[in-house]
């Protein structure tokens, strides 16, 4: 397993845990779009990410200030 900048695993858990430090708020969609992958993954949140770390932020970011996310929430 990949382990990130702050030595954390690269896991859906971790990058929700990053996403809520980042928004204060369960019901961002950043936040809800790391619940919907966790809900859809066999391993839950120990599902490791293959994704670069800074991909992943960018797209924290993106979801945490986005006016309208919900296109990239169901997809």
């Amino acid at each position: 397993m990949f382990n990130i900048s702050t030595g954390e695993p690269s896991t859906l858990g971790t990058y929700r845990k990053i996403a809520l430090a980042i928004a204060f708020n369960e019901n961002n969609p950043a936040v809800q779009f790391f619940d919907k992958k966790i809900k859809e993954s066999p391993n839950g949140e120990n599902e490791m990410v293959i994704a670069h770390e800074t991909q992943m932020i960018l797209l924290i970011v993106q979801l945490v200030f986005s006016k309208d996310s919900s296109d990239i929430i169901t997809k």
